[in-house]
């Protein structure tokens, strides 16, 4: 592992505004300016003969310009030495230099055309060393990268799957999320997301996840104090209990249905309580022993609260209604179908031994109904 100074300690060579003016001076301020200055800056990177502090400083007015214009982003991407210089710099640079390119790669790949070429192009093998290896400021820019790299989902992407599949990318990120690695909360959040993109409920990755012990892995993410890490691992979850409903006695004896349902609960940011009501639903939809061990952990109340808790919060937006969505149905598979759950909730309106607030339990009828 290289002993150059950390990205913090480099950047204190130049300010930031300092960068900032280094990027108003090349004026960008049309196309052809615009054009002839990615031009000139790549082609000083290709002769070769930059020093590794001037390298630092190419980079980061590539990263400026990236950053604003979208022309430029496609300017960059499309020039024909980008990727084979980029891939050299994530390889060879200094830090700071890795993390102006990794950031760069981060906004070329909000595009899908773009995404592809990062793709195609070779990067994922040296973005995963900058990963591994390197100080904490590149690693966030690398497993950003990663992360948007894999944004666009490899369902109907047969190219983009090979190159996932061969470089390993799946068992390298879980290997990084394992309880000893001690993974930075931001790198962390990009991890689990590049995870979620890459891992769907019928992907043959979930046989690497097994092996490298995903279900422990998910499990102590369930209780991580990153709202982005409980969000995506729910939903990794999820997928692989769909995918494996072998796992699920793994996953019970865990402890997850107990985590899940504390993830439920108001405190919580929206995106988690959904994600946790998504998760009890694929588990209740898959083993009669998951319907017992929710009922057991008291989570019929809980799920009862997730249905009105749009209206009792006031929530707004997708991630409410989402979170009443798949509470519903999780109480439905738990009941017989949705029919029962109606019957069952009418029956308990009038019971003298409420399972939740009778406001909670009439408002929940009514949203079945």
């Amino acid at each position: 592992m290289s002993k150059s100074p950390s990205p913090d300690q480099q950047r204190s060579i130049y300010s930031d505004s300092q960068l900032m003016e280094f990027n108003e001076e090349t004026g960008m301020d049309d196309a052809e300016s615009t054009m002839g200055s990615v031009a000139n800056f790549l082609e000083q990177l290709h002769a070769n003969m930059s020093s590794p502090l001037e390298k630092e400083l190419i980079t980061a007015q590539l990263l400026g310009v990236a950053r604003r214009r979208k022309d430029a982003r496609a300017l960059i991407g499309s020039h024909a030495q980008a990727m084979p210089l980029f891939i050299s710099i994530l390889r060879n640079g200094t830090p700071l230099a890795k993390f102006n390119v990794a950031s760069t790669l981060s906004f070329l790949c909000k595009d899908e055309d773009l995404r592809l070429k990062v793709l195609l192009g070779g990067c994922i093998p040296p973005l995963l060393a900058v990963l591994i290896y390197e100080s904490t400021d590149a690693r966030k820019a690398a497993a950003e990268a990663i992360y948007e790299v894999s944004s666009g989902g490899l369902s109907d992407d047969h190219v983009g799957m090979k190159i996932f599949v061969t470089e390993g990318v799946v068992p390298t990120l879980w290997n990084q999320l394992h309880p000893q690695n001690k993974e930075d909360k931001v790198v962390e959040g990009f991890i689990t997301g590049a995870l979620r993109n890459l891992c769907g409920d019928k992907d043959v990755y979930w046989k690497a996840t097994l092996e490298a012990g995903g279900v422990d892995i998910i499990g102590g993410l369930l209780s991580s104090d990153n709202s982005v890490s409980q969000s995506n691992a729910t939903s990794l979850l999820a997928r692989l209990m769909l995918a494996f409903s072998d796992s699920i006695p793994k996953v019970i004896d865990s402890g997850a249905v107990k985590a899940l349902l504390r993830l439920i609960g108001q405190e919580n940011d929206i995106s988690v309580r959904a994600s946790a009501a998504d998760a009890l639903e694929a588990l209740s939809s898959k083993s009669t022993m998951a319907k017992k061990a929710i009922v057991n952990a008291d989570g019929v109340p809980i799920l009862i609260g997730a249905i009105v808790a749009p209206s009792t919060e006031c929530m707004r937006g997708d991630g409410g209604r989402a979170l009443q969505e798949h509470a519903t149905r999780a109480l439905a598979n738990i009941y017989g179908g949705m029919s029962s759950l109606i019957l069952y909730l009418g029956e308990l309106s009038h019971s003298p031994h409420l399972a939740a607030p009778v406001g909670d339990i009439i408002g929940a009828l009514a949203y079945t109904l």
